[in-house]
């Protein structure tokens, strides 16, 4: 959101496409920015959809099972979710399903331009994204079945096309640096190298990182627990997700064996080649220290692999189709599939509309600190929402905003220097910017520190005198606040003390909103008296065990 508002540069490879895009979407005067921006998201997902049944027609499938497998992908929760906020995957899934339909048309006519569209498409995913590469093996396949290779001159064409495209979206941001900086840049990105780097994203440990840090494996050698746990997330959401249509994939599958090998080997090679790099290679960059966490961040990963799942579930309802009608039994499966789809539509709960818990968080940290302060935050999901509040909306003051995390990235000091000039940084060492919090207060008298709960630990360690404040943890060596009192106007005034008993989406990064909930809410039942303060106690509590 932030960086489609500002036209800004996120976070490695830069996602070009999508920002430029969305920004132009964002300026269309029907409706606020930001719900255009989500918006977008929405119609790069129908979209999807659209293309999705052309590519079942072209693979002959008839008109109801061709309209099933995208019907009953648009209404499956996670793909519903991810067309409603602000996110890359969405344009990620268009160009995944787009690069499909032009091999077909390819592989079906052998015209020139729609070789070159191909390219076109490809050359655009994989500048947007870097899994989009990913899906290549699968249309190398159909094209290798289908005798459908292009000749040298066409090949030499094709690659041009595919470079082109892929550089324009980034040949576009850098003319657009030049024209004039944006406001969200966290990277520091210039020159046209700084592009570059972004593309290769270099300061996140290269484009086969798909989490951030750095190296392939991490130290330790392969580890086999995060395998296991990722490949239960994944086998649980093929369930979940098409919900009956997994049934109808399977049968699906089994059809093709028999009579389609060529879009059962292609829907195949998408779907193993793409799952199996995620299982091996994600699941060893994921850090288990938070399992729900980090199967949010993981779910996302599913999208594109299983558009595959949802082809194949149209593919079952075809051969469901056809083996009912010589017994006039067609109608019945007709009725069937439509009744399927409306039950997951019935069924899906995914709605977003007044739904903005992070951006309630982001306010619960404003209204729990001054306007000068010093706050701590522990995790991206914080980090965006205050950039967004203060680069924006305009509503965070002279608030200065810490990530230790990014405390020995060079970049990100730069950053610090240059948005809070009245800040006073303690030398930064071989490691970065120090964690020693009493120099921090010592440079900054007039600044109180406060700090996200997560950092309670430890915060505890250095300091006696740590209170809640609000949705923020006070970090002083003075006495503590009077926590009744505190406590009654966190459960009365904080969006944040309501979340840890539902309302959130457990397969979104929403999870870390409740964990904070959780967090707090138990830091405050800690520090209230059982006799004085049993009414602050037992509401605090009918919050953590309310049913979700």
């Amino acid at each position: 959101m932030l960086s489609a508002l500002t036209w800004g540069v996120s976070w490695p490879p830069g996602y070009p496409l999508y920002t430029f895009l969305a920004h132009l979407f964002s300026r269309l005067p029907v409706a606020s920015p930001e719900s255009l921006v989500n918006g977008f998201s929405g119609l790069c997902h129908a979209a999807a959809c659209a293309v999705l049944f052309l590519l079942l027609r072209r693979s002959k499938l008839e008109t109801g099972p061709a309209l099933f497998a995208p019907v009953l992908m648009a209404f499956s929760p996670l793909y519903w979710y991810y067309s409603e906020v602000a996110e890359v995957r969405a344009l990620n899934d268009l160009l995944a399903v787009l690069a499909a339909y032009c091999a077909i048309l390819w592989t079906d006519t052998r015209k020139d331009s729609r070789l070159y569209a191909l390219g076109a498409v490809l050359g655009l995913g994989i500048s947007h994204h870097p899994t989009y590469v990913l899906l290549l093996p699968a249309i190398a396949y159909w094209l290798w079945r289908n005798q459908a290779w292009p000749s040298a001159r066409r090949s030499a064409v094709f690659a041009g096309v595919v470079l082109a495209a892929c550089a324009a979206p980034y040949l576009i941001l850098g003319v657009r640096l030049r024209w004039s900086e944006p406001v969200y840049n966290p990277m520091g990105v210039r020159g046209w190298r700084g592009v570059l780097d972004l593309f290769l994203r270099k300061n996140l440990g290269g484009p086969l990182r798909m989490v951030g840090g750095r190296g392939f494996f991490d130290l330790g050698g392969f580890k086999w627990e995060p395998l296991a746990a990722q490949a239960g997330w994944l086998l649980r959401s093929a369930i979940i997700e098409p919900g009956p249509g997994i049934l109808l994939a399977l049968s699906g599958a089994a059809a093709l064996w028999k009579r389609g090998r060529a879009v059962l080997g292609f829907w195949g090679v998408w779907l193993g080649a793409s799952l199996a790099c995620f299982l091996f290679i994600s699941s060893q960059q994921l850090h288990l220290h938070d399992p729900d966490y980090a199967r949010a961040i993981a779910m996302r990963f599913y999208l594109m692999p299983f558009v595959g799942l949802f082809a194949l579930a149209g593919a079952g309802a075809q051969w469901l189709l056809e083996r009912a009608r010589p017994a006039g039994w067609h109608w019945f499966v007709r009725l069937a599939m439509a009744a399927t789809c409306a039950a997951t539509w019935v069924l899906n709960d995914t709605n977003l509309k007044g739904h903005d818990p992070l951006l309630g968080y982001g306010r619960d940290i404003l209204a729990s600190s001054g306007p000068s302060d010093i706050v701590i935050l522990a995790a991206d999901d914080t980090v965006l929402v205050e950039n967004y509040l203060d680069y924006v909306r305009h509503e965070t003051g002279d608030r200065v905003f810490l990530n230790p995390v990014l405390f020995a990235f060079k970049p990100y000091l730069a950053e610090l220097k240059s948005r809070y000039p009245r800040l006073n940084l303690p030398p930064a060492g071989p490691a970065g910017l120090p964690m020693d919090w009493h120099l921090w207060q010592k440079l900054n008298p007039s600044r109180k520190l406060y700090s996200e709960v997560m950092f309670l630990t430890i915060l505890s360690k250095d300091f006696k005198g740590l209170a809640p404040h609000g949705a923020l943890v006070a970090v002083s060596d003075k006495p503590a606040h009077d926590t009744p009192a505190e406590a009654a106007g966190f459960l009365a005034s904080t969006s944040v003390s309501r979340l840890a008993s539902g309302g959130l989406y457990g397969f979104t990064q929403e999870i870390y909103l409740a964990r904070t909930a959780g967090a707090l809410l138990a830091w405050y039942g800690s520090r209230l008296d059982e006799r004085k303060d049993a009414a602050l106690i037992a509401e605090i509590r009918s919050r953590l065990t309310a049913p979700r």
